[in-house]
C-alpha cells in the first residue's frame, strides 16, 4: 500500500480512492498522466518475478527521455482487492528499486474494478490540473493474465468511466491499453476481446506465453507508449498507436 505521508487522497466517483503530489510540488507546466495496474492474481505465480521485472524495465526505460520530468506515474496492482503501491509522482521519484516483492500472487482478478480505478484517477487528476492551470495528457495500461473474477464493477461500468474521461474533456487526451500475458486459453482470450471491444479500449495486446523474450517486449511496448504520448501533449491529438 502506499505509506507516502505527503500523498494527497481523493475519492473518485467510483468509490475507489487514489493519491497524487500536490499541485505544489508540481514543477512543470505540463504532464503526462501514467497509471499502471498489473495483475496479482493467484494465476500469475510462475512469472511473478517477470511482472515485477517489467514494470522496472519499463519505466527505467523512460529515465532517460527528455520528458522524463513531465511524467506523473501511479502503480496499482490488483487481485481480490486494489492496492496502490504508490500514486501519482514525479517518475525520478517513483520507488523502482523497490518493486521486488509488489507482486505477491493470491486471490481472484479484479480485473473490472482495476480498470475503472486506474482510468478515474486520470480523469479526476486531469480535471483538477486543468482548473490548476496545467495542460495534462493520460494513458492507462492494464495487464492481466486472466478474465474478470470478483470484481464489484462491470464491464458495462468500464465503458462508461472510459467515456466519461472522453465526454468531460479532463485531459487533452487519454490512450486505454490492455495487455493479456500467458493468454493460451481462447475462452480467456474471448474475454479480454470483449472488454477490449465493449469498454472501448484503444488497443489489445494479447501474448501467448510468459517468457522472458516475451517481458522484454512489453517492458519495451510499454516505454515507447509512455513516451510517445509524453510527445504528443499540446498537439491535441493522442500518439499513434504503437506495434507490438
Amino acid at each position: 500500500m502506499n505509506d507516502d505521508s505527503d500523498a494527497k487522497y481523493q475519492t473518485i466517483g467510483s468509490g475507489f480512492q487514489f493519491s497524487s503530489i500536490s499541485a505544489d510540488a508540481m514543477g512543470a507546466s505540463e504532464y503526462t498522466l501514467v497509471a499502471i495496474a498489473a495483475d496479482k492474481s493467484s494465476s500469475v505465480k510462475w512469472f511473478a518475478d517477470e511482472i515485477e521485472g517489467c514494470l522496472v524495465t519499463s519505466l527505467q526505460g523512460c529515465m532517460d527521455s527528455p520528458r522524463v520530468d513531465n511524467l506523473l506515474v501511479r502503480l496499482l496492482t490488483f487481485n481480490s482487492q486494489l492496492d496502490e503501491v504508490h500514486g501519482y509522482k514525479h517518475l525520478a521519484d517513483c520507488p523502482i528499486s523497490n518493486y521486488k516483492g509488489i507482486i505477491k500472487p493470491s486471490g481472484c482478478t479484479s480485473l473490472f474494478d482495476a480498470c475503472i480505478s486506474s482510468i478515474d484517477s486520470l480523469a479526476t487528476l486531469g480535471k483538477q490540473m486543468i482548473k490548476d492551470k496545467y495542460t495534462a495528457n493520460g494513458l492507462s495500461v492494464i495487464i492481466t493474465d486472466g478474465m474478470d473474477v470478483g470484481s464489484t464493477q462491470t464491464l458495462k461500468a468500464v465503458k462508461e468511466a472510459i467515456d466519461r474521461s472522453q465526454r468531460s474533456e479532463c485531459l487533452e487526451s487519454i490512450l486505454n491499453i490492455l495487455i493479456g500475458i500467458n493468454v493460451q486459453d481462447q475462452e480467456v482470450s474471448a474475454a479480454l476481446n470483449e472488454l477490449k471491444n465493449g469498454a472501448g479500449f484503444d488497443q489489445y495486446i494479447e501474448a501467448k506465453d510468459a517468457s522472458p523474450k516475451t517481458f522484454a517486449r512489453i517492458a519495451g511496448f510499454i516505454s515507447k507508449s509512455i513516451s510517445s504520448q509524453s510527445q504528443a501533449i499540446q498537439t491535441g491529438k493522442a500518439s499513434v498507436l504503437l506495434t507490438f
